[in-house]
């Protein structure tokens, strides 16, 4: 586990780059980026909400702090300064910037990274007796860019909206909730 890093520092196009390339090798990276950023922001989502659901607020973009396991992935959230005050700050003031940030990085397209803060933002609120500053709005209201972002399909079955990518590698193949798998 590293020491709580400047997010802004470890998105760096030249720091990113030499981070997927140490966490997924040469046989990936640079060939498959937006797979692995796809990946790698499905770990930086699942940190948000655990933040959030233990009932902390999240910094503000440029004032949070992450901290990445041995491996390079995202494991915990700080910061000191500004912090999201209220869901639609959560939405501008840190997971737009991350969002247009990482969809930048990686060529991959917004709406991929925002099916995943979904995602991951539903499977949190599974199991969550009390839902703390009722995140479950981000999935339900229409003019949120995590609407609908998990659905049931024909048989039940919990499915995404959009795809994650990550079918495109063959060791780690469909994800659970593939919306290509019908």
């Amino acid at each position: 586990m590293s020491a709580a890093q400047p997010l802004d520092k470890v998105l760096e196009a030249s720091r990113f780059d030499a981070l997927l390339l140490e966490l997924y090798g040469p046989e990936l990276m640079p060939g498959q980026r937006p797979v692995l950023v796809s990946q790698w922001s499905k770990y930086y989502f699942a940190a948000v909400w655990k933040v959030l659901l233990d009932g902390a607020s999240l910094p503000v973009f440029a004032a949070t702090e992450v901290t990445l396991d041995a491996r390079g992935l995202p494991i915990m959230l700080t910061g000191k300064a500004e912090h999201c005050a209220g869901l639609d700050a959560l939405l501008q003031q840190h997971l737009q910037p991350l969002v247009s940030r990482l969809a930048t990085l990686g060529a991959v397209a917004p709406g991929v990274l925002w099916g995943n803060a979904g995602d991951c933002l539903d499977q949190a609120l599974q199991g969550v007796e009390l839902d703390i500053g009722d995140l479950g709005r981000l999935l339900a209201c229409a003019d949120s860019p995590l609407h609908a972002a998990v659905g049931l399909n024909a048989s039940g079955k919990r499915q995404r909206r959009t795809c994650c990518l990550s079918y495109k590698v063959d060791w780690v193949g469909h994800c659970q909730h593939c919306p290509l798998l019908v």
